[in-house]
Order: C-alpha cells, then structure tokens, then sequence
C-alpha cells in the first residue's frame, strides 16, 4: 500500500462567487462541494471555510482515514514567508489576512495555501493534462483571470511571489487596459449570460467571443515569446464555453510567435475542470506525504 493511500487531503479552491472544495487521496476526488462565497465580512467566510469543510471530514471519518491536512487556493498575492494575503482584488476581506492561522483554529487541521492558478497549474502538472510535460503555463478564466507557470517540477514565483499573473498584462497601449479588464468589459460581467447567447446564434455575442479569442491567441503569444512552455493550459469557469473562442485563439497565436517551432505550441483545456484549483491545493498537503 501506498504512502499516500494511508491520508486524505481537503482543498479548497476560494473563487469570487464560490468555493469549491474536494476530499482527494492524492490519486482521485473521493467527494466535492459548492458553496457561495460569502463578501460580507470574515467571519461570515470562515464560517462557510467550516461549512464546506466538515462534511469532507464526515466522509474521511467513514471511511476511517485520517486527513492529513487541508490546502488553499486564493485569487490574490500572498507572502508566503509572512503567510498572509497580501492583497484579494476580488475579495479585499482577505487583504491582510493570516488565513492559515484562523482556519487551523477552527478546524485544529495542518493547512497550507497558494495562489488559486498556482494550484490549478499544480493539479494539472502532476495528474492532470500536463503530467507528461516539465514546462507548463496554466491560465485560469473566470471571476478574475490568474496565471501560473510550472518548471522543472515546481510552481516559479518570481521575486517577490507575484509571478505568472497573466491577466494583469497590459493589452491596449493608447488606453491602458490589463487583459483582466478588458475581458469583463467585453462579456459585461456576466459571461455565462453571453455565451448561452452565442450558442443560440447571437451574433453580437459571437463576435464578441471572436474578440475573446483573439485576446487569449495574444496574451498566450506574449507567453510563448517570453518564456516558451512546452503547453498552455486552460481552465476556470471560462471552459463551458471554450468551444465559441479556442480555436480562434490557436490561430491568433501561430501568427505573433517569433520562434518557428514554438508556434507549434499545445493548447489544452484541463484535465479536472472546474475542481481543479482544489485539486491544486489539496497537493499542497498530499505532495508532502
């Protein structure tokens, strides 16, 4: 019997408008759960963290594992020396926050946590569309737009910790908009509302998803350029509708690569979906097994 097969693990992927959480045995999701994320104010969040978290540990209890401890996925820049968060544009309750701390005190588990597309991009790498690559850069689409690169068997921060943040690069020179911006700008905020309209055959929201593209194609460009991954990686809430801009955003990326063999560049929707920033951060606890 394996290491691993002896523990479970919980991960927790915080989004803007909801927290996804998994039960993982380092292999497989045994169990997941949704909730809203709560705005209002911390004690509300941890309150929901618990929630989300106690039915896991039930089922661990049933099966008679032990939880090895719980990880975190979190849409914002966090210090990890330090282990707070320095800053959670879509979610400022956050700022400042020991996290780890509060959620040992109240659930008395081992917890780690990592931004929320280093953890997607860490699921993906070891079990999932990347496991058979060592240079992968994950982009996360969704409440906000995040990034996270893999190298040689580990997450790259950079710095200062602040590495990979894909949707923070500039896309428009003569009105400097970051890529983040302008595509909430573009779906006006609701972009399940606009993809069911392109579906059904709008054509306004099909060539908007057109414009989507051709943002994805040139900011996986601009990655290719600057750092040349083996893959690209997709994932988030934006992977419903992927089937309206993908494949536009292929063919705007072979046009912007400078490298000639670059331009053959993978890119791949993910493996665990939307569960897979849990995955992520539950292997923030298994991968230490």
């Amino acid at each position: 019997m394996s290491k691993l097969s002896k523990f479970y693990s919980i991960g927790i992927d915080v989004g803007g408008t909801k927290l996804s959480g998994v039960l993982f045995d380092g292999k497989k999701i045994l169990a997941d759960l949704t909730l809203a994320t709560p705005k209002d104010n911390l004690s509300h969040f941890l309150i929901m963290i618990k929630a989300l978290a106690d039915p896991l540990i039930e089922r661990a209890k049933k099966d008679k594992i032990k939880i090895a401890g719980l990880g975190l996925g979190i849409p914002g820049v966090i210090d990890k020396d330090k282990k707070i968060i320095l800053k959670c544009p879509n979610l400022p309750l956050l700022d400042r926050v020991n996290l780890i701390s509060k959620i040992k005190e109240s659930l008395e588990l081992k917890t780690a946590m990592d931004n929320d597309a280093n953890c997607f991009v860490r699921a993906e790498a070891l079990k999932g569309a990347g496991k058979n690559y060592k240079n992968i850069f994950g982009l996360t689409i969704g409440t906000g737009i995040g990034g996270g690169w893999w190298k040689e068997g580990e997450i790259y921060s950079g710095s200062h910790g602040g590495a990979g943040e894909a949707g923070h690069m500039i896309i428009n020179f003569e009105s400097p908009i970051d890529w983040e911006k302008a595509y909430h700008k573009l779906t006006q905020g609701d972009p399940a509302q606009l993809a069911e309209e392109a579906f059904r055959g709008d054509i306004l929201a099909e060539k908007i998803y057109e414009e989507i593209g051709e943002m994805l194609g040139l900011a996986c460009a601009n990655i290719v350029n600057l750092i040349d991954p083996e893959i690209i990686i997709v994932g988030g809430g934006v992977l419903e509708s992927s089937d309206l801009f993908l494949n536009f955003a292929r063919k705007i990326i072979k046009k912007h690569i400078i490298n000639p063999e670059a331009q053959k560049i993978k890119i791949s929707k993910g493996k665990f979906g939307q569960l897979a920033g849990a995955v992520g951060a539950a292997l923030l606890i298994s991968s230490e097994l």
